[in-house]
């Protein structure tokens, strides 16, 4: 399997769409209509993929509460915290998620990036906790951000972050798994 086609997907599409639309409805029409953009975004990329796999995934299923959730607080009280540290909210029960996850057989991250990445039980284990650092890693990020951008320059910290965590994602398991490859090696399979 290639890197585009392990990486560069509609999966990854479906998770990037919202993001995109909530930048550019900032940019034209302000925080509470990015809000509410990102709401519908979010919520039609998640039955989309629902409808693509052919079940619910429990952490697009979490995205989707918590962006309706902040996002309907926001408008709803015109004040631009909630949406602001749904972020930070995310990335924290991302992390709790993965902790839990560790412990199951398969693991979550096993279950989740399925016959994409075939690593030993080790292997697994590190690749958990690399996540889970990055994960706490970017919700103390959107903290500060949150706190010292104004919203127009948060709202451009959110957008650039989004894609520079699933790097980072990626970045982390393309580095764990050469000295903890389990499958068999193809031609795109890093070494």
């Amino acid at each position: 399997m290639s890197f585009r086609e392990r990486y560069l997907n509609l999966a990854m599409a479906l998770e990037l769409a919202p993001v995109a639309v909530f930048f550019v409805a900032n940019a034209a029409w302000g925080l509470m209509a990015a809000t509410g953009a990102l709401m519908a975004a979010t919520l039609v990329c998640v039955v989309a993929g629902w409808r693509r796999r052919g079940h619910l995934p429990v952490l697009g299923l979490v995205t989707l509460v918590l962006v309706l959730s902040l996002g309907g607080l926001s408008l709803v009280f015109d004040d631009a915290l909630f949406i602001q540290i749904k972020p930070t909210l995310g990335k924290l029960i991302f992390a709790a998620m993965l902790l839990v996850g560790m412990h199951l057989r398969p693991t979550m991250l096993e279950r989740a990036l399925g016959s994409m990445v075939i690593l030993t039980d080790r292997g697994w284990r590190v690749l958990h906790w690399r996540w889970i650092a990055l994960a706490l890693f970017w919700a103390v990020a959107n903290e500060v951000a949150r706190r010292v951008l104004t919203p127009d320059q948060w709202v451009t910290f959110a957008t650039v972050v989004s894609v520079v965590s699933i790097v980072g994602y990626i970045l982390a398991t393309r580095l764990t798994a050469p000295a903890h490859w389990a499958g068999p090696r193809d031609e795109d399979q890093p070494r």
